[in-house]
């Protein structure tokens, strides 16, 4: 039986847990990673982020081009997320920091040690749990085996004729719009009234309307009774009616990956939510710590990674710091995307902030017309003066977009130096820069400048 000890235990090798391996072995702590999997990456790299972008950007491409159904496209998906592992420095940074990786499942005999499956043990000083998050399974009649999630889809050796996508968050518009480019007849279920309901609620609703247009069955509040699986596929019973497809992927949100840790033995708590932490990432356990999306909350991989981080820092440092999510930005990669950063409008209301909302369409973008991606607009949500509370930008490379606004919420920058900054032209940058515009013009009409300005004219 081999028993090695370390100053600090990393439990998980995706996003959250190969920056935490990384920092920890980089300020010189004696650290061990280990991944129940034989893999590195974790969701994001094998049945996540990456996979679904190389889809989207295959039916992007169908799109455009016209193409007729391809049976080949899973395999092309497939081959590309291989590519990206092979590309990953991962496991070379690991190893010049000396972090030791093991593969196997691990559980807790007490909060200093671990058991793995094949017997070896580890013991450590302290521990950062990074075991990710997998698919939430409703209690739904008759869903009790041989649907698909965001694993199994990418097992399928060709497109199906037909898919059933219960969820309208971000993985189930994703793959509801890839797919049904893709040539699949595809009926997206949502019981609620909009897709992507923690997005803002205008920019959602522009979203689902330009879905419907290109011919996607989106159905809004729509609560499923049961599902039975026959010879055909499946059958969803919504009310009175009955929705036939070849396969059922389940899309309604993620839960913690804690079965199997035993983490009572380490005085851990945790619910169906995810593992409870405080504002330092510290669990209930003294010397142990989490992130990721094994916490709840936003489960993202740059989340994860700002988290992981922090975990660290916390961990091997007397001074404990809290998270600064920096406004908490995300993007849903359909076409066009839509990025969100701050708050919506509806939680301005809520909150009775005084705002004014400046935007910029596409359609009056040059570079936007010219790539025949006009469609979206940039909203950005301000205070009278100028403050950044919130952006939500739909429409094309939205994700990078949204970057250059992070920035300056972070750095307390405000539109008129957005505004002021210069932004080359041809670019949908340009379209940012002109969102600020609109505060400069509001600026022109005040009647303290207008007499400034006749003063200075005389």
């Amino acid at each position: 039986m081999t028993r090695k000890k370390y100053d600090l235990a990393v439990i998980g090798g995706g996003a959250a847990g190969l920056v935490a391996g990384v920092a920890s072995g980089a300020f010189g702590a004696r650290t061990v990673m280990i991944e129940k999997e034989d893999r590195l990456g974790g969701e994001c790299s094998w049945t996540g982020c990456v996979p679904s972008k190389a889809l989207i950007h295959q039916a992007s491409l169908a799109r455009r081009c016209g193409n007729k159904k391809n049976d080949k496209i899973l395999d092309i998906v497939r081959d590309v997320t291989l590519k990206a592992s092979k590309a990953s420095k991962a496991k070379s940074i690991l190893d010049q920091y000396k972090v030791d990786i093991m593969h196997g499942e691990p559980s807790f005999s007490d909060n200093h040690t671990l058991h793995l499956n094949d017997g070896r043990i580890v013991e450590a000083r302290k521990f950062i749990l990074c075991t990710g998050s997998s698919a939430r399974i409703p209690d739904l009649e008759g869903l009790t085996e041989g649907y698909l999630t965001n694993r199994e889809v990418w097992d399928l050796p060709k497109l199906p004729e037909s898919m059933l996508i219960i969820g309208g968050g971000p993985i189930g518009a994703e793959l509801a719009q890839s797919f049904f480019r893709l040539g699949t007849k595809v009926t997206l279920l949502q019981s609620r009234n909009r897709l992507l309901p923690r997005d803002d609620q205008e920019m959602a609703h522009e979203l689902t309307g330009l879905l419907i247009s290109e011919g996607l069955d989106v159905r809004l509040n729509t609560r499923i009774n049961k599902v039975e699986r026959n010879k055909e596929g499946w059958v969803v019973q919504a009310g009175e009616e009955e929705i036939q497809g070849q396969h059922l992927l389940i899309a309604m949100g993620r839960k913690a990956n804690t079965l199997g840790l035993n983490l009572e033995a380490a005085g851990v708590r945790y619910n169906q939510d995810g593992i409870t932490v405080n504002r330092h990432l510290r669990t209930t356990a003294s010397n142990i710590w989490a992130a990721g999306d094994c916490i709840g909350g936003l489960r993202f991989s740059h989340i994860a990674e700002i988290e992981a981080k922090a975990a660290v820092r916390n961990a091997l440092f007397p001074f404990n710091s809290a998270v600064n999510y920096q406004g908490s930005p995300w993007t849903t990669f359909t076409d066009p995307e839509m990025a969100h950063l701050g708050l919506t409008e509806e939680e301005c209301r809520t909150k009775n902030y005084r705002y004014k909302v400046y935007s910029q369409a596409f359609a009056g973008d040059d570079r936007a017309i010219t790539d025949e991606q006009s469609y979206g607009r940039v909203k950005v949500i301000a205070s009278p003066y100028g403050k950044i509370l919130g952006v939500h930008i739909l429409g094309p490379r939205a994700g990078e977009l949204i970057n250059e606004f992070i920035l300056a919420r972070r750095k307390g920058l405000r539109l008129h130096e957005i505004g002021l900054t210069v932004h080359v032209y041809p670019t949908l940058g340009m379209a940012v820069q002109r969102a600020t515009d609109d505060w400069f013009s509001e600026l022109a009409e005040k009647p303290f400048l207008k007499s400034l300005l006749r003063l200075a004219l005389r």
